[in-house]
């Protein structure tokens, strides 16, 4: 609605017919492109394979979502530029977890998406307790990365190493 129209609606609540509004509504708008219809895991188009896509415009929402679909993207993009394979990381881990939704959800119903433990892969036995159920997905991550960067010939770094 408009502010105009807001001012209205609201006047029209019992106590508020003489209230002075500091700030009013607005709409955030997002634009993003059809990512599961266009894109490859990988984050390349899928229609030429030297264009890559990262952030908001994927349909990722939040800043580290942003940040790392755009460090995969450009990882992606050098692995391209040399020879090398392109990296799609494991559901089980955040990142892959988000690009594989934003590669794989429904393209007529797909909107987008900011990184939660609901896109994670799902345990066969349910964990009751939330910060027990947390720290499984964090180890499985840990774990399935760990195996991933060893399959694809690269170094986790942690502050101890």
């Amino acid at each position: 609605l408009k502010w105009p129209e807001q001012e209205r609606v609201f006047r029209m609540i019992p106590g508020l017919e003489n209230a002075k509004f500091s700030r009013l509504g607005q709409m955030h708008r997002n634009t993003f492109i059809n990512s599961p219809s266009l894109l490859h895991p990988t984050l390349q188009f899928r229609t030429r394979e030297d264009l890559f896509f990262a952030g908001q415009i994927t349909g990722v929402e939040g800043y580290t979502g942003n940040i790392a679909t755009g460090l995969l993207a450009g990882l992606n993009a050098a692995n391209w530029l040399t020879g090398k394979p392109l990296w799609t990381l494991p559901n089980s881990t955040m990142i892959g977890a988000l690009c594989h939704y934003v590669t794989h959800a429904e393209p007529k119903y797909f909107q987008p998406m900011k990184a939660n433990f609901d896109l994670l892969p799902k345990f066969a036995d349910l964990i009751k307790d939330k910060q027990k159920r947390k720290l499984a997905y964090v180890n499985r991550a840990l774990h399935d990365l760990e195996q991933y960067a060893a399959e694809h010939g690269f170094a986790i770094l942690s502050p101890t190493n």
